[in-house]
C-alpha cells in the first residue's frame, strides 16, 4: 500500500529548505509574510496530493528494482551496495518525501514576493563561486540526468505548463509568472527531488537508478499534477475558458470510455483531415500547373507520367509501390557519403517511372500513373529539391537523406496523412536525422570515425534494405535512433558543461587579474615610491588582490582591507609632515608588516624573495621613522613608478588590454574593458543590423564558420559570458573550438565568415517552402 506523509508537515511557516531541516536560503522572512491567494492554496494542495501519489510509486518499486540489480551485480561488493541503498531508501522514505514537499512548498511561499530571488529571470540570476571550479563527474552525471528528465517532461506537458503559467500570472498581482518561477515547473520538481534524495548516501550508479525510477513513475505521469492545479484554478474562475483546460478525473475517465468506443470514428476523422489537406495541396498544384514559369520557379512538372495514349491503363497504388521498391533496391549498393566522393544526387522520378512503364508496355499495354499519384510524386520531388538545396545541412547528410526520396514517396502514396501529420513517424525520423547531422563535419576522414554519422548512414541503409510497405519500420527506427542520440547528447552535454565551467572560471580569473593590476596602478598614481614597494605590489600584492576578488568579490570587507593595506604601505614610505604623523607611523608599521606577510602567505609567495623585500622595506621605513630622507625622495630623476608602469603594461598587454601610456611619475588608469581576442575591431553603431543580431543570439544556436581558405566548420554557441563579453563555441562533442566577443561575431556575420544555421524541423521547413512558392506563383499570375 502506498504510504503518504501528512501534508500538514509542509505548511507555510514550517518550510525547511533542505532534507535535514535547515531553512532554504531562497526563502526569507518577507516571503513568508505574504499570504497565498485562497484559490492558489487549494490548487497547491491538490497538486501536492497528486505528486505524493506518484512519488509513493517510486518507493514501492525501489525494493524490486534494487533487488534485481543486486542479483545481476558482478561482484559481492556491488551487490552489497545495492542492498544497502534499498535498505536506506526504505528507512528514510518519509524524510525524503517530507523534504521533497518542503522544497516545493518553499517555492510557493516565495512566489508572491517580487523581491524574492526565485522571481528573478534566469539570465539575471548570477552564478556563485562554485562555477569557478570544474564540476565533478558524479555531479555532472546527476545534472545531466535531471536536465534530461525535466526537458522531456517540459516537452510532453508543454500545454499544461503554459496554462498554469497563465493562471498563476493572473493570480499574482505584483509578479510576472513564467517557467522560471512556476513552482510546479518540471525543473523545480526534479531539483527538489535531487536535493531531498541526498539523504541517501550511495554511489552514482545507485543515484541514477533512483532518478530513473523518479522519471518513470513521477515525471512520465506529471500531467496529472499539472491537471490538478489547472482544474482547481479554473473552477475558482481563473481563466476557465482557456483553450485545452483539462476536465476532472471522473469526466476524463468517462470520456476515455467513450473514446474507446469511437476509435473507428476517430480514425475516420484523421483520415478525413489528411484527405482534406492533400486535396488543398492538389488544388494548389492544379492552379499553377498551366503557368509557363512554374517549372522554373517551383520545380513542378506537367504532363502524364507514362503513356499519353487515351486508353492507357491507370497503375494501381500497389503496382506503383512495387515498381518503386525495385528502383529502391538499386540504391542499396550506392556509394557511401563518407568515402571521399561526396555528391548530392537528385532523382528524376518522373522520367525514371515513365521509362519503366514504357518498358512494360509490350507486356501490359499502355500505362500511366493516376493524377493523384502524380501529384504525390511532384510534391515529394519538390520537397526533396528544397532539402537537397538547403544550406543548413552538411553535404554528407544531404547525400544520405537524398537517398530516402523513394522510400518516403512510397509512404506518401500509401498514407496521405504523411503531409499533414507532424507526428508521422517517417516525418519525425527524417527530422531527427537532419537535426543529428547539423553539427557534422564535411571532412571525409572525420566522418568515417564519427559515430553519429555512422548511425545516420546505418539508419538510411536499413530503410533502403528493409522498407517495402510496413510502416512499423519507421517507428522502430525512430525509437532506436532517438535512444542512440539521447546517449550521444548526454555525453556531449557533460563535456560542454565542463567547457562552459572552465571558460567561466577563466573569464573570472582574467577579470580578477586585470582589476587587481588596475587597483595597484591607481593607488600608486602620481607618487614617487621606492623600487622595493613597486616590486612588492606588482609581483606579490596584486596576486593577493586577485585571490580575494575571486573568493570574496570586490565589494567585500576583505577586498577593502587589502586595498587599505596598499594605502598604509605607501604611507609608511612617505616622509611625515610632523611629529604627530611620525608617531602614527610607529603604530602602523608593525601591523602593516604583519598584514603583508599574512597576505603573501595565502598565495604561497616565495619566502626567500619575501624576506629580501621585507628587509629592504624595513630599511626604508626606519629611515622615515628616524626623520632621514630616503634615496627615492632625494633623487626624483629616478622614478621607480616607471618600473611599475612597464611591468603592469607588460602584464596587461599579455591579457589583451590596451597598453598604458607612460608619463613621468604617473601611472595611468588601465583599460580593462576591451576584449582579449579582437583589440583592433572597428566599432559598429548601435543600430547596425549585424550587431543587433549578434546581441540576440541564443545559447544552443548552431553556426557555420568559414576561414580564408573556404574550409567550413560547424559550431554551437555553448555560453555567453557577459562579464567578459565572450561567446564560447563548441563542436558537436562539446569541445571548445572558438571564442569571440559580441563585436567580433557582428563583424564575422557582416563579412560572411559566420552564418547562422536554421535547426528547425527539416520536413516542416521544406513543406512550408513548397506551399509558399506555389502560392507566390499563383498570386503573381492572377
Amino acid at each position: 500500500m502506498n504510504q503518504k506523509p501528512d501534508l500538514r508537515c509542509v505548511g507555510g511557516t514550517q518550510v525547511s529548505g533542505s532534507p535535514n531541516g535547515s531553512r532554504n536560503s531562497m526563502t526569507d522572512s518577507s516571503s513568508q509574510n505574504i499570504a497565498l491567494p485562497g484559490a492558489l492554496k487549494k490548487a497547491h494542495r491538490a497538486a501536492l496530493e497528486e505528486l505524493l501519489t506518484l512519488v509513493a510509486n517510486v518507493f514501492e518499486k525501489a525494493d524490486d528494482t534494487f533487488f534485481e540489480y543486486a542479483q545481476k551485480a558482478g561482484s559481492p561488493q556491488k551487490q552489497e551496495e545495492f542492498i544497502e541503498t534499498m535498505r536506506v531508501l526504505r528507512m528514510k522514505r518519509k524524510e525524503i518525501e517530507r523534504g521533497f514537499l518542503q522544497q516545493i512548498n518553499g517555492l510557493f511561499q516565495q512566489l508572491p514576493d517580487p523581491r524574492s530571488t526565485f522571481n528573478r529571470p534566469l539570465h539575471d540570476q548570477s552564478s556563485g563561486l562554485d562555477s569557478l571550479s570544474l564540476v565533478g563527474n558524479d555531479d555532472l552525471e546527476m545534472d545531466v540526468a535531471i536536465e534530461g528528465m525535466s526537458s522531456k517532461a517540459k516537452s510532453a506537458f508543454a500545454d499544461s505548463i503554459y496554462q498554469l503559467n497563465m493562471r498563476l500570472d493572473v493570480l499574482m498581482v505584483s509578479v510576472t509568472v513564467a517557467d522560471h518561477n512556476n513552482p510546479l515547473h518540471p525543473r523545480h520538481v526534479c531539483d527538489a527531488f535531487k536535493k531531498a534524495s541526498k539523504l541517501v548516501e550511495c554511489d552514482i550508479t545507485s543515484r541514477l537508478i533512483i532518478f530513473k525510477l523518479f522519471d518513470k513513475f513521477v515525471m512520465a505521469n506529471y500531467g496529472d499534477v499539472l491537471d490538478a492545479a489547472n482544474i482547481n484554478l479554473a473552477e475558482a474562475g481563473i481563466l476557465p475558458e482557456l483553450k485545452g483546460t483539462p476536465r476532472k478525473k471522473s469526466e476524463r475517465a468517462a470520456q476515455k470510455g467513450r473514446a474507446e468506443d469511437s476509435k473507428t470514428s476517430a480514425r475516420d476523422v484523421v483520415k478525413e483531415a489528411a484527405t482534406e489537406f492533400f486535396g488543398q495541396l492538389q488544388s494548389l498544384l492544379a492552379s499553377v500547373r498551366n503557368i509557363p514559369t512554374v517549372t522554373d520557379v517551383v520545380g513542378a512538372y506537367t504532363g502524364p507520367i507514362g503513356s499519353n495514349a487515351a486508353d492507357a491503363r491507370a497503375v494501381s497504388d500497389a503496382e506503383l509501390v512495387e515498381i518503386l521498391s525495385r528502383l529502391q533496391s538499386n540504391q542499396r549498393q550506392g556509394v557511401d557519403a563518407a568515402d571521399g566522393r561526396i555528391q548530392v544526387q537528385k532523382v528524376d522520378l518522373r522520367n525514371t517511372l515513365s521509362s519503366v512503364l514504357r518498358q512494360r508496355e509490350q507486356a501490359h499495354g499502355p500505362e500511366k500513373v493516376t493524377d493523384t499519384d502524380a501529384d504525390v510524386i511532384n510534391l515529394v520531388a519538390m520537397l526533396f529539391d528544397f532539402i537537397l538545396d538547403d544550406e543548413n545541412l552538411p553535404i554528407p547528410v544531404k547525400a544520405l537523406v537524398g537517398r530516402l526520396q523513394i522510400p518516403l514517396l512510397k509512404v506518401a502514396i500509401k498514407d496521405k496523412g504523411f503531409f499533414n501529420r507532424g507526428g508521422h513517424p517517417a516525418r519525425k525520423l527524417l527530422n531527427e536525422l537532419a537535426r543529428a547531422g547539423i553539427g557534422l563535419s564535411e571532412d571525409s576522414d572525420q566522418l568515417q570515425k564519427d559515430m553519429v554519422f555512422k548511425k545516420i548512414q546505418a539508419t538510411v541503409q536499413r530503410i533502403l534494405n528493409d522498407f517495402n510497405d510496413d510502416m512499423g519500420l519507421f517507428d522502430e527506427l525512430l525509437h532506436d535512433f532517438s535512444q542512440f542520440m539521447q546517449t550521444e547528447v548526454r555525453r556531449s552535454q557533460m563535456i560542454e558543461q565542463r567547457t562552459r565551467a572552465a571558460e567561466e572560471g577563466k573569464a573570472k580569473t582574467e577579470l580578477a587579474e586585470k582589476t587587481a593590476l588596475e587597483i595597484v596602478a591607481r593607488q600608486i598614481e602620481g607618487r614617487n615610491v621606492p623600487a622595493v614597494v613597486v616590486r612588492l605590489l606588482t609581483t606579490g600584492w596584486s596576486g593577493v588582490l586577485k585571490l580575494i576578488y575571486l573568493k570574496y568579490g570586490p565589494d567585500s570587507t576583505n577586498w577593502q582591507g587589502a586595498v587599505k593595506t596598499i594605502d598604509h604601505l605607501l604611507l609608511s614610505v612617505t616622509p611625515p609632515a610632523g611629529d604627530a604623523e611620525r608617531k602614527k607611523l610607529f603604530n602602523v608599521v608593525p601591523v602593516l608588516l604583519k598584514n603583508l606577510r599574512q597576505g603573501l602567505n595565502t598565495i604561497s609567495f616565495n619566502p626567500f624573495e619575501m624576506g629580501e623585500m621585507f628587509a629592504e622595506l624595513e630599511q626604508v621605513q626606519m629611515q622615515i621613522l628616524r626623520g632621514e630622507t630616503p634615496e627615492h625622495v632625494e633623487d626624483r630623476s629616478q622614478d621607480p613608478a616607471r618600473d611599475l608602469v612597464a611591468a603592469v603594461t607588460q602584464d596587461m598587454e599579455r591579457m589583451g588590454a590596451a597598453p598604458v601610456v607612460q608619463r613621468k611619475s604617473v601611472v595611468t588608469q588601465l583599460d580593462i574593458t576591451r576584449p582579449r581576442e579582437e583589440p583592433k575591431l572597428a566599432p559598429l553603431p548601435d543600430n547596425d543590423p549585424f550587431l543587433e543580431k549578434a546581441k540576440q543570439l541564443n545559447v544552443g544556436a548552431w553556426f557555420e564558420f568559414r576561414n580564408e581558405a573556404g574550409v567550413k566548420t560547424r559550431a554551437k554557441l555553448a555560453a555567453h559570458i557577459k562579464s567578459a563579453d565572450k561567446l564560447i563555441f563548441v563542436n558537436r562533442t562539446g569541445v571548445k573550438i572558438d571564442e569571440k566577443s559580441t563585436l567580433g561575431v557582428a563583424h564575422a556575420l557582416k563579412n560572411g565568415e559566420v552564418s547562422v544555421i536554421e535547426d528547425s524541423q527539416l520536413f516542416d521547413r521544406a513543406l512550408e517552402n513548397v506551399i509558399g512558392n506555389l502560392r507566390k506563383v499563383r498570386q503573381a499570375n492572377l
